[in-house]
């Protein structure tokens, strides 16, 4: 049953068409195509992997930003990671039960208990999942720093680590052969770079302007910086520019995050109420888990779905891929609203408060000391 909600509906298409960019980044991330060797005779396909690749990390920084533009002025709650950390052993367990068990799959990635156990108990690996429950957790500290900025300082705040974690970073892979330097040196992981988008997501909510609050100067925004990495994926006719434009299309890309914070600004200042478009939108984070499983990534993406089939033209393989990760989106839909919401969100709903109390009650305990 489809409850009524409140949500801005443009805002949960939004997070539903990210979630796509993801799944069709992982087609041409993980796919059997040799897109790591810069051939020639695949030129068209290559420069459409290439893009598709900034496609999927614009789809994660904007994920990423929807998220935090709603937390930033929430109060911290441990159901939030709690639930998250619930749903994701839901899934990794339930899918390697079944694989394992119930079809008998010989699985492709080896575990131990020691990988199972650690970081979170789970048989498969989601980075995604660990920056994210750490960025939950550090929610509270994120937002006295947010709080106690005035604009100007929280926006030199976001200017400096776009420095330090964009172009800094981005510039020693590329260009830097130094010895003994790495981009860690500058303190830049998956987890910390959350915590930018964070700050970028809260001064979008607090104190964008005229530029960001402008359906015109947005949509212009949007489109410049996809057209960008348009022509950027075309002049990638050599191994070294292929490379080179690669390291520039990760998360932390200049033109990535710009055009993340112009595309959400703009599905922001539109407006409308959709109540089939919110309920599908409950389930993308179910997507993520499902396909992206490490256990299920290679029988989706090496067993089922062969793109080096499709690579003789660009667009061959880009047709493909939208069909293919369209198919996969449409089927993980379906598991996650059957098996999930339908089915165990109750359980998973009553641990979660049932853990919560539990942490609540330490909390208490220690305090008193």
């Amino acid at each position: 049953m489809i409850k009524k909600s409140n949500r801005n509906s443009s805002i949960e298409l939004l997070r539903i068409l990210s979630m796509f960019a993801i799944v069709i980044h992982h087609y041409a991330y993980h796919s059997t195509f040799n897109w790591g060797v810069y051939n020639t005779l695949y030129e068209g396909a290559l420069k459409v992997n290439l893009f598709l690749h900034f496609f999927g990390k614009l789809g994660v920084d904007i994920f990423v930003i929807i998220g935090a533009y709603f937390l930033c002025e929430k109060k911290f709650n441990f159901k939030r990671p709690i639930n998250l950390i619930l749903t994701t052993m839901f899934y990794s367990f339930g899918i390697y039960i079944f694989l394992a068990y119930v079809l008998r799959v010989k699985l492709l990635i080896p575990i131990s208990l020691k990988g199972i156990l650690l970081p979170f108990p789970l048989p498969s690996g989601y980075w995604f999942v660990y920056s994210y429950v750490v960025m939950l957790f550090a929610m509270p500290f994120l937002n006295i720093i947010i709080n106690s900025l005035e604009r100007a300082k929280l926006l030199m705040l976001i200017s400096g680590l776009i420095i330090l974690w964009s172009f800094l970073v981005i510039g020693c892979i590329v260009f830097n052969d130094k010895p003994g330097t790495s981009i860690d040196d500058f303190g830049y992981t998956s987890t910390t770079f959350f915590f930018l988008l964070y700050f970028i997501a809260a001064y979008v909510r607090k104190y964008s302007g005229k530029i960001l609050n402008s359906k015109k100067y947005t949509a212009i925004g949007s489109v410049v910086g996809l057209l960008l990495a348009v022509v950027c994926s075309y002049l990638a006719d050599s191994q070294k520019l292929f490379n080179g434009i690669l390291d520039t299309f990760d998360i932390n890309g200049p033109i990535v995050i710009a055009t993340s914070v112009f595309i959400f600004s703009f599905f922001r200042n539109c407006h409308f109420s959709n109540q089939v478009i919110n309920y599908i939108a409950g389930s993308m984070f179910g997507i993520y888990l499902i396909h992206e499983d490490s256990f299920v990534r290679p029988i989706i993406w090496d067993q089922l779905i062969s793109s080096k089939l499709y690579v003789h033209s660009g667009l061959e393989y880009l047709m493909a891929g939208l069909f293919f990760s369209l198919l996969v989106f449409i089927v993980c839909i379906i598991i996650d609203i059957v098996c999930r919401r339908l089915i165990f969100s109750k359980l998973i709903n009553k641990l979660t408060n049932y853990i919560n109390e539990l942490i609540k009650t330490l909390v208490k305990n220690v305090l008193k000391l």
